[in-house]
């Protein structure tokens, strides 16, 4: 498909395009993306229907659209932006130069630029920027059968009113009714009778993760965006919050992989900026180790002694890091979904030394018998006992670090598995030799 679109775009055979777009899936077209040079692409892309044109520039991210805006023609990209939600154009305008946005901006209609600059104006990373003005209200003084018949002379869509906020005269915000309960209610009942959820909203300066979890908690489609003075005016709706989700889940992914924050995904990214995002870590991770070197060297008159010790090194700290990772993981998602907080410190860490003591002693007795076996009965003892104290470290080490961090107001997920692991084997080395050096009695 790729060589037949290059051969008629080469051609300038403009009806013999438009004839092959049209038996193509929009899926295949998306595709095509990855594969063309990005002027073709807009060719290709100006030459859809506006409807599919639309579907499938929604389809593509943030970063992505950005990069098909800065080709497009001004007039073709405000065609475009104009039918979108406010808070999708204002994503995309975040990420413009401020010269296209501001130009982009003055062509878009005055309803729709109110909207996106309203948006715009609240700080980056808040609710308010992720917010939507198409939503549902109503009065609460109104009864059902009010509402229902305002529901028809609506001009939002059907699945952007799954549910209606419910207000008082001064827009102040009173709770919600889902759209079911209210077609299943009689008309003339009062919205008060069947209001609910009137603690459940969010403020427009409250970072958007927050959003991802009221709604993943109360497991509703939509939620209320509040002024400081708790008037309604926004709804974060579920894809919104499914868009934060894959945000936040992609930031922590790089950060436990020590990896700079992408704004591009792998396929698209080229050599020197995968080579940006991952050196500084690694580099910083070469001079955290520095320090394992170093205890190891402080420690040569017992490794002369007992050459045995060597052997088992690897083993030993590998299993500290191993530990210690499983443990940050385990705490580092807990904090990320509002399952504990930091007051449950203390608990996880209770815990956490019970499961530690039976992996401990598991491990310990499996390397006992290496040791006994590589280098008799003493070999044996210093590598079990060490074992079970190394995964108390790791695993108390993996458990608290996250608890600091977010203490500090840092992003617990900066306690990624190498940065653990790498402090893991410091710890672990000085406690394998310092147990050594005492058990055979070198001075």
């Amino acid at each position: 498909m790729h060589s037949e679109f290059k051969e008629l775009l080469d051609k300038r055979d403009w009806e013999g395009l438009r004839v092959l777009i049209r038996e193509m899936k929009p899926s295949e077209i998306e595709d095509l993306y990855f594969e063309l040079d990005g002027r073709d692409f807009v060719i290709l892309f100006r030459l859809l229907e506006k409807d599919l044109a639309l579907e499938i520039f929604e389809s593509f991210s943030v970063e992505h659209q950005v990069e098909i805006i800065k080709l497009m023609e001004e007039a073709d990209t405000i065609d475009l932006l104009e039918p979108l939600d406010p808070d999708d154009c204002a994503r995309i305008f975040e990420e413009l130069p401020a010269k296209i946005t501001k130009r982009l901006l003055n062509g878009l209609s005055p309803e729709r630029r109110k909207y996106v600059n309203l948006l715009l104006g609240y700080p980056e990373g808040s609710a308010g920027r992720y917010m939507t003005p198409r939503y549902v209200s109503a009065h609460k003084y109104q009864n059902a059968g009010e509402v229902l018949t305002g529901l028809h002379a609506s001009p939002l869509r059907a699945d952007e009113m799954p549910m209606i906020f419910i207000i008082d005269r001064e827009r102040k915000y009173s709770g919600y009714v889902m759209l079911g309960d209210l077609i299943k209610t009689e008309p003339l009942t009062p919205l008060e009778s069947i209001v609910k959820g009137e603690d459940i909203f969010i403020y427009t300066t409250d970072p958007k993760n927050r959003a991802v979890e009221i709604i993943s908690e109360y497991d509703i489609p939509s939620l209320a965006v509040l002024d400081a003075e708790k008037r309604l005016v926004g709804a974060v709706t579920f894809d919104d919050v499914m868009d934060v989700a894959e945000e936040e889940a992609t930031d922590d992914f790089h950060k436990m992989g020590t990896v700079g924050l992408m704004r591009t995904g792998l396929k698209d990214a080229n050599v020197r900026l995968l080579y940006a995002k991952r050196v500084p870590w690694l580099l910083t991770l070469v001079f955290i180790n520095i320090f394992s070197g170093a205890a190891i060297a402080s420690f040569e008159d017992t490794i002369q002694a007992v050459v045995a010790l060597v052997i088992f090194l690897p083993l030993l700290i590998d299993s500290g890091g191993n530990a210690g990772s499983q443990s940050a993981t385990l705490v580092v998602r807990s904090l990320a979904t509002g399952d504990v907080k930091n007051k449950d410190w203390f608990y996880l860490i209770g815990r956490e030394m019970l499961v530690a003591a039976t992996i401990g002693i598991t491990m310990g007795a499996a390397a006992a018998g290496l040791g006994i076996y590589r280098g008799g009965l003493e070999l044996g003892v210093v590598v079990a006992v060490t074992m079970i104290i190394v995964i108390f470290a790791g695993c108390l080490i993996g458990t608290t670090l996250p608890f600091l961090l977010t203490a500090l107001k840092m992003d617990p997920a900066t306690a990624s598995a190498p940065l653990i692991t790498s402090i893991a084997d410091i710890v672990g080395v000085v406690i394998y030799f310092r147990i050594a050096t005492w058990y055979y009695g070198i001075a």
